[in-house]
């Protein structure tokens, strides 16, 4: 859930820990929820702006399922349950979508953001298990981002098939 743009900017600020690496995360769990819920402009707007509240309130969840020797509950990879799809909703916006296999009812998915280079958007799908779990059945559910074409002539989406990381290219054109 720490986007590129939050890790690149406290690298920025001063390299006290990577915000990719769940230990030193969890190890900052405090600071950061302080950070982003009590500063509440954290990260700035230069640098993408504060954070949602849906993602204060989720990383406070993971903080609060988690003990000093097992960090908390947290994100699975997506496992697309067919194929990806585009569909055009005018304006130069597009609606990316895919049905997603969950491990049980009341999981969220969704897709990341996590690139942008020119003709490219790349995005990761990602799963949040309902807390507190839920007996395990199988579901599927909906992940949908619309965005704006711009010039980008091709999406990429990172996500999870047969227990492997899987990198799917989609052309917009």
């Amino acid at each position: 859930m720490i986007r590129l743009l939050d890790r690149e900017h406290m690298n920025s600020l001063v390299h006290i820990a990577d915000l990719w690496d769940l230990e030193s995360v969890w190890a900052l769990r405090d600071d950061i929820l302080t950070r982003v819920r009590d500063v509440g402009d954290m990260p700035g707007s230069r640098y993408g702006g504060p954070w949602p509240e849906e993602w204060i309130a989720l990383f406070e969840r993971w903080i609060t399922t988690g003990t000093d020797t097992e960090p908390g509950h947290h994100l699975l990879p997506g496992v697309p349950a067919g194929d990806y799809r585009i569909q055009p909703l005018g304006g130069g916006k597009r609606r990316l979508t895919v049905a997603v296999t969950a491990p049980s009812d009341g999981c969220r998915a969704w897709f990341e953001l996590d690139a942008l280079r020119p003709g490219e958007r790349e995005y990761s799908l990602w799963l949040e298990p309902p807390f507190p779990p839920q007996t395990p059945s199988s579901a599927r559910l909906q992940a949908i981002e619309s965005f704006v074409q711009g010039d980008a002539t091709r999406l990429v989406v990172n996500d999870f098939i047969d227990g492997q990381p899987h990198r799917k290219e989609i052309s917009l054109t």
